[in-house]
């Protein structure tokens, strides 16, 4: 292990905030973790060498940064100025890194809140998944104050590969957003012509090969479906009920920016059929079911199921 760095307080521990949080113990940060809905995973972290405070003031005492990986802004917000939020007491020299993914106008009201209070805010949401979340190789989109981020950019290091400085607060929501949305109708895409091709006659992995070597090639088909469209199984991902949210964030910016979002409309539709208790925290590629399905045609197996 590196040499002991700043503590951080990290709030937020699902299949994403857990490995990252990981990733910084490995690099040599001390961390204090929030307990949530589950207590799993802040015991996991506590046996590997992080600390587990009652609140998020506690976990932020005498900390440096404070890392937000919750699933939207209200839990930013709670975090921050809820009755036990770290932003109570004399917060003044904390930087919030949120890793989140929120509205942007959402983020940059909370910055000038905070600011108030003498809490520097970067704002950085993630791509990659639970995988390369506990590689450390995320791709990360970062916005904020210059000087404000370069001094959180060897937490970056530690949980990114790739991380990209897009300016001011709310900048890299913009392009999570964007990414996310094209992200949904891709999947909606991949779903419905490997239907069309296993209800045809063709075995869904050779399918996948021709196209991920040809010009419908996609990071999706190449990576993602081979988990989970292709063995049948769902269980694990990036959760649906997420996705649906980040596509609605994606509709009200499109709506404040007066700018067309004709395919992440239906995406938010066809997404939202399926937004609901026993389906919501599957992964997202549960929506392929939905052409399976309609075509009496299993992906996997290319057996009928009618």
């Amino acid at each position: 292990m590196s040499e002991r760095r700043e503590k951080v307080a990290f709030i937020g521990l699902g299949n994403m905030g857990e490995p990252m949080a990981r990733t910084l113990l490995k690099a040599g940060y001390e961390l204090s973790v929030v307990p949530h809905r589950r207590s799993g995973p802040a015991e996991r972290l506590k046996k590997e060498g992080a600390d587990a405070a009652p609140s998020a003031r506690e976990a932020a005492r005498g900390a440096r940064f404070v890392v937000t990986m919750v699933p939207d802004l209200p839990e930013v917000e709670e975090a921050a100025f809820g009755e036990e939020g770290f932003a109570q007491g004399d917060p003044s020299g904390l930087i919030l890194l949120n890793m989140s993914t929120v509205l942007p106008s959402g983020i940059v009201e909370l910055a000038e809140r905070l600011g108030k209070r003498g809490i520097g805010v970067v704002d950085a949401p993630v791509s990659g998944g639970p995988t390369r979340a506990e590689e450390g190789t995320l791709t990360i989109m970062a916005s904020g104050e210059r000087a404000t981020y370069d001094e959180t950019l060897p937490l970056l290091e530690a949980m990114g590969r790739r991380i990209f400085y897009l300016g001011e607060v709310g900048k890299s929501q913009v392009a999570k957003l964007c990414n996310n949305a094209l992200g949904a109708m891709i999947m909606l895409a991949n779903s419905e012509v490997l239907t069309l091709g296993v209800k045809a006659g063709l075995d869904a992995e050779t399918l996948r090969e021709v196209i991920t070597e040809s010009s419908g090639a996609n990071f999706i088909l190449d990576k993602w479906l081979p988990q989970n469209v292709l063995k049948g199984s769902y269980e694990a991902g990036f959760a649906l009920e997420l996705m649906y949210k980040d596509i609605g964030l994606a509709r009200e910016l499109a709506r404040e920016e007066r700018a067309t979002l004709l395919l992440g409309n239906l995406a938010h539709e066809l997404y939202g059929m399926f937004d609901k208790e026993g389906t919501r925290e599957k992964d997202y590629s549960v929506v392929s079911t939905l052409y399976q399905n309609a075509a009496g045609i299993g992906i996997a197996g290319g057996q009928s199921t009618r």
